[in-house]
């Protein structure tokens, strides 16, 4: 009569898998371990907290490139609104780059408010100091009734020293601006 086998651990035919790692017969017939044939164990939670840092990282990157080129484009490829004001007023323009109604016309608020922001805007000090100054002194002499024209003349001193400086604001970044003409 034959004893049915026992699973024991290890054998090709149990069904419980074994609970130690069990030795390899090599070549030889000797015992040996064998290498781990699965899949290697992983770190994790050192993978993972490489795999954030890398992201963050990375996102750090995109930022960092997106505020360099925005701060090239905004410094060197864009035109500066004070100097294309000089441009259009050196073509007979307004500031803003609106025809020229005319030495009758009268400048509305809107119209002040615009051209006073282009310098406003500007990147270059002398342009925004000169610019927004001048066109101060333009709306409140526009302001000025009939009556109130002797008044203007108060004016004058501050108009000729705004004009000369945006002048050479404007020269000073390659625009020749002739404010002196009829």
């Amino acid at each position: 009569m034959t004893m049915p086998q026992q699973p024991h651990s290890g054998n090709a035919f149990s069904n419980t898998p074994p609970s130690q790692p069990q030795p390899w017969a090599g070549a030889d017939g000797q015992p040996s371990m064998a290498p781990p044939t699965g899949p290697a164990p992983t770190g994790g939670t050192k993978d993972s907290r490489v795999r954030l840092i890398a992201a963050g990282a990375a996102v750090l990157s995109v930022l960092l490139i997106g505020v360099v080129g925005y701060a090239v484009w905004d410094r060197y490829v864009r035109e500066d609104s004070g100097v294309a004001a000089c441009k259009a007023m050196s073509e007979g323009r307004q500031p803003d780059g609106s025809e020229d109604a005319g030495e009758d016309a009268k400048l509305t608020e809107a119209q002040y408010r615009e051209a006073r922001k282009v310098f406003e805007d500007s990147r270059h000090e002398k342009i925004r100091e000169h610019g927004t100054a001048l066109m101060d002194i333009v709306w409140q002499v526009d302001q000025m009734n009939d009556d109130e024209a002797l008044g203007a003349l108060a004016f004058m001193g501050p108009l000729g020293t705004h004009m000369t400086g945006l002048q050479t604001a404007c020269a000073d970044q390659g625009v020749i601006l002739n404010l002196n003409q009829d």
